[in-house]
This record gives C-alpha cells, sequence and structure tokens, in this order.
C-alpha cells in the first residue's frame, strides 16, 4: 500500500491583527485524496485561515508547505481550485453568461485571445456536462440561484483540473435539493478524480451524512482540533 503524500503541512502558523491573536502556533496536515471539513464559531479564525491558504493575506509566522513547496514560493497557483461563498458569488455585478463566465478561467490559464478557439469553447461546454449545468451556458450567471451559482463556481474551480479544492460555507445559502446533489458531486470529484477536498462549513452534521469524510476539525482559539466523524 502507497503512503499517501501530504497535500499541505502547516507548522506552528501564527497570524494577528494589531494586538488580536487570531492563530496561534496552529499545525495541520492534509493528505491526498482526503475529505476535511473545518467548522468553528465566528470569529474563531477560519476565514483568516482560509485568506493565508489563498494567500489573500501575509505576514504570518510559521511554515507553510503546498505540495512540498514553501507558499511563498509558489508562482503558479493551478493545483488549487477555490469556491467562495455564494455571497461572494453574488458580487459578480457584470452581465456575463454561465459559458462567458466559465471560459474567464481558460482566458487566464491559456491567455486572451480575440475570439474564442472551437476547443476553448468545448473545453468549457465539457466542465459544464460534468456538472450536470449544460443546460444553462447561455442563462445569465445572476439569473441562477443559489445552488446553480455554486455549481457554476465549482466548474471554474475545475478549469485547471486541480488537485486540491477548498470550499468556503459551499452550502450556505442553498436550498436542500441543491446541497444533496452538491455533496453528491463533490463526492465524484474525490472518489473519481482523485481531488483533495477542504471544506469549511457550518453544516457539518448534513455534510458528514451525505459525504464520506475523513476528518472534521474545530477551530477553536486559532488552533484545529480534530474533532472525529
Amino acid at each position: 500500500m502507497r503512503w499517501k503524500l501530504n497535500i499541505l503541512e502547516i507548522n506552528n502558523l501564527s497570524f494577528s491583527y494589531g494586538m488580536a491573536h487570531i492563530l496561534k502556533d496552529l499545525n495541520f496536515q492534509l493528505k491526498e485524496k482526503e475529505v476535511v471539513v473545518i467548522t468553528g464559531e465566528n470569529g474563531s479564525g477560519k476565514s483568516t485561515f482560509l485568506k493565508i491558504l489563498l494567500r489573500e493575506l501575509n505576514g504570518y509566522s510559521g511554515s507553510i508547505k503546498l505540495f512540498g513547496e514553501d507558499l511563498k514560493n509558489i508562482k503558479d497557483f493551478k493545483d488549487v481550485g477555490y469556491v467562495p461563498q455564494v455571497e461572494r458569488s453574488n458580487g459578480i455585478s457584470f452581465p456575463v453568461t454561465v459559458k462567458e463566465l466559465v471560459s474567464l478561467n481558460f482566458y487566464r490559464e491559456f491567455g486572451f485571445i480575440k475570439k474564442p478557439s472551437k476547443k476553448l469553447m468545448e473545453m468549457t461546454r465539457d466542465k459544464l456536462k460534468a456538472l450536470d449545468i449544460l443546460e444553462y451556458e447561455n442563462t445569465p450567471f445572476n439569473e441562477l440561484s443559489g445552488g446553480l451559482k455554486q455549481r457554476v463556481m465549482i466548474a471554474r474551480s475545475l478549469v485547471k483540473d486541480p488537485k486540491l479544492l477548498i470550499l468556503d460555507e459551499p452550502t450556505s445559502g442553498v436550498d436542500m435539493e441543491n446541497k444533496v446533489h452538491f455533496m453528491e458531486m463533490i463526492g465524484k470529484l474525490n472518489q473519481e478524480k482523485g481531488i483533495t477536498i477542504l471544506m469549511v462549513s457550518h453544516e457539518c452534521e448534513f455534510i458528514k451524512n451525505h459525504l464520506n469524510l475523513d476528518r472534521i476539525l474545530d477551530m477553536r482559539e486559532g488552533a484545529l482540533v480534530d474533532v472525529g466523524i
């Protein structure tokens, strides 16, 4: 049996806003193909933790290694996909269709061109089909329900075929039917594509009942505590 590699390895991570110590000597390892959920009360440090992982915040102490490389030295983030909260998705105010929004990530990855190539549009449609949203390809993004928006954001995150998918409160603002469908899709991405899943959520009981989890961690006073499953 092959040993699983560490996708993410964090040692003694600390971060402060002024005199407020948000993260305190946090240690964490995430192995390949794991599905891990982080929960915790508001203000416990979850958002700060994610912002650091996504390189939106610097100024921390300790070490973070992603795929064996120091996070600060990584230039290409193509192996990491990110799905924000529905509320952040609602911040997309410019008129854009589902197909256009997903293809924007292809432009970012492969470069802007005057006219979308046939290959690029086929790749876009493949991602939409995989998430069962191809029928909405010409629908304005802002006309979609919260659940469908989340599927579109997953499609965007899969453009680069990431090895790690980070999700921030993915079921928040989503109706029950779409929550269940959403968990099924995440499970398939993990089982069939081998994508490692790191999820922040307040709905651990629901997720635990609809997804095969490896661990649940609770953010308490700036540190992560393994609370089992």
